[in-house]
């Protein structure tokens, strides 16, 4: 289906508050203090190709749990890896350009992925796609063709590609459900191209 267009580690993705509802606001934990929450629509949407990475920095919550920025050497490009926690573990990976700047720094974001994996009991993969649709538009592909796998894709504003999995096991309850969101800069920017793309 979409596998082609997905970035090898799973990571992305992202139905988001659909799947696991979450809210961008705050809810109150058994202290009474207010606690920030997740939406994870909001974040997808918030970000965009070609932001600085302090503008990134500022996006994600104080909850997200980061990792080293890393350099990579054969890209000459920075990775920063995020997760943030909540009533799923959702996985943000954002990689930067150094804009061949002698001092090799993050500079603009060239590709974001986001996924998450969730257990659902309650609800059926046709009530997942009908909130991701809410939020995203109509699917470009709905594939129900296999009894216990079934998947849906979205394409999103820039090229970016959403992917719903869900899969059943025979003889458990729970149904399993992965999101994958991924964006990515366009680096065929040819003269020649350019009608085509269009």
């Amino acid at each position: 289906m979409l596998h082609q267009n997905r970035v090898a580690p799973s990571i992305v993705t992202l139905m988001l508050a659909l799947v696991i509802p979450c809210s961008m606001g705050f809810g109150q934990n058994q202290g009474g203090k207010p606690v920030e929450t997740f939406d994870p629509v909001a974040f997808i949407k918030s970000v965009r190709i070609g932001m600085t990475y302090e503008e990134v920095l500022a996006l994600i919550p104080k909850t997200g749990q980061q990792d080293a920025l890393a350099y990579l050497t054969g890209e000459e490009s920075f990775l920063l890896g995020v997760d943030i926690p909540g009533q799923a573990t959702w996985s943000a990976s954002f990689k930067f350009d150094t804009l061949d700047m002698p001092a090799r720094r993050p500079e603009q974001l060239i590709e974001f992925s986001c996924s998450a994996g969730s257990t659902t009991r309650s609800e059926s993969f046709d009530a997942i796609v009908k909130k991701v649709t809410a939020a995203f538009g109509d699917p470009v592909e709905v594939d129900r063709s296999q009894e216990r796998f079934q998947q849906a894709g979205w394409r999103v504003s820039g090229g970016s590609v959403l992917t719903l999995e869900y899969s059943k096991m025979p003889g458990v309850i729970a149904s399993n459900v992965s999101i994958e969101f991924v964006i990515k800069k366009n680096r065929r920017r040819e003269p020649t191209d350019s009608k085509a793309i269009a």
